[in-house]
């Protein structure tokens, strides 16, 4: 059984360095052209790293943003689900068909003022 899994990772290992030269070799064999110009594929290649580091980091803060918006979106549905709220059901379904904007509509209309209405700083009766 090991002997197998040594022998498979030594082809994966292989086949990845193989795979890495031709990509190479063929990057050198490249013929770049821009507007009907033939230009220099590594000349090519440094221009537009600065667009790529953009168009990255972008997908990075978007990434994030998703994240932020399910995890709120969740946050809000527990809210609704855990707490006295008025029209519960109303609020879950509305949440769960709507996604985030729903959460916002609840977060908006209904979390600040429960929030506001149990606060430490009013005594409770």
């Amino acid at each position: 059984m090991l002997k197998t899994i040594i022998k498979s990772a030594m082809f994966s290992a292989i086949t990845l360095g193989l795979m890495l030269v031709a990509n190479q070799v063929a990057f050198a064999a490249a013929k770049c052209t821009v507007n009907g110009r033939e230009v220099d594929c590594a000349e090519l290649g440094n221009k537009v790293k600065g667009f790529l580091g953009w168009g990255i980091g972008s997908f990075f803060v978007i990434f994030a943003l998703g994240i932020w918006a399910i995890v709120f979106w969740i946050m809000m549905i527990v809210h609704a689900a855990q707490h006295d709220v008025e029209n519960k059901a109303m609020w879950i379904i509305l949440m769960v068909f709507t996604g985030v904007i729903g959460a916002l509509i609840y977060y908006f209309v209904v979390k600040r003022k429960f929030g506001k209405r149990f606060s430490p700083s009013t005594p409770m009766r």
